[in-house]
């Protein structure tokens, strides 16, 4: 049992310790990138300067018809959503006490889990446009880390007419509406002589980012998560070496 629970607090810490070092990457891929304006992403177009790294910043627009979030109805160019459910069956255990059959009731309330569900979706438009006081770009979120403000975050109960079955709903929704500012880190590209703005398009390892926040709020964003996800991967590393270490001396 406890070899069981090191492992799991092991594998937990190392892959914290993975995400914590892909946000260390972001930060550097940020800070190294130059921010221009749409005009001078154009430019770089029309001078062959295909695959160059560029940060914009401009609002949201869309020529198509935009999506619409699920649960807050937002009119967005991309949202995601995660709804977990579990179904609990109530029970109730009774204990008679006294002499003679005389009997005070006392009822227990108990729980079964009987059903689990999760459903995670993420969609995107195929192609929105970034504006600013310069002019406007294409953006292809294919392949893109997005990062996008919390639209729903709600709890759900209902019991069942019978009062046996009570069903728990966690709803959870992010979306990317038009008319926000967001930021663009990608590689500029050209579709059909138009300039767009894309994932690298031979390395798909390189950062390419959508977010809502600013450079510097998605630096100190980024920047805390990551040291938290280094000290909870310390914490677990050095537990699960704890619980090793006490299984091996009590065996």
């Amino acid at each position: 049992m406890f070899f069981f629970i090191a492992v799991l607090l092991a594998i937990a810490g190392v892959i914290a310790a993975i995400v914590a070092w892909r946000g260390e990457g972001s930060m550097i891929a940020i800070r190294e990138t130059e921010t221009l304006s749409v005009a001078e992403v154009v430019a770089l177009h029309r001078a062959g300067r295909l695959g160059h790294a560029v940060e914009v910043m401009g609002t949201i627009e869309c020529d198509t018809p935009p999506l619409r979030a699920p649960y807050s109805e937002a009119l967005c160019v991309a949202y995601s959503y995660t709804v977990s459910e579990d179904q609990e069956r109530q029970g109730y255990t009774t204990h008679g006490y006294g002499a003679n059959q005389q009997m005070s009731l006392v009822s227990q309330r108990g729980q079964q889990n009987i059903g689990h569900s999760l459903d995670h979706q993420d969609n995107y438009v195929p192609r929105f446009y970034v504006r600013d006081s310069t002019g406007r770009i294409a953006v292809d979120p294919a392949g893109a880390s997005l990062d996008m403000p919390e639209t729903v975050a709600r709890y759900e109960s209902y019991t069942s007419a019978d009062l046996d079955v009570e069903r728990q709903i966690w709803r959870e929704e992010h979306a990317l509406p038009l008319g926000n500012r967001a930021y663009i880190l990608a590689y500029v590209a050209n579709d059909h002589g138009e300039p767009v703005l894309m994932r690298h398009p031979v390395d798909n390892a390189r950062r390419f980012i959508i977010s809502h926040r600013d450079e510097q709020a998605l630096l100190a964003h980024t920047r805390w998560r990551a040291y938290g996800l280094y000290l909870f991967s310390g914490i677990s590393m050095g537990v699960a070496l704890l619980l090793i270490a006490f299984a091996l001396h009590v065996f």
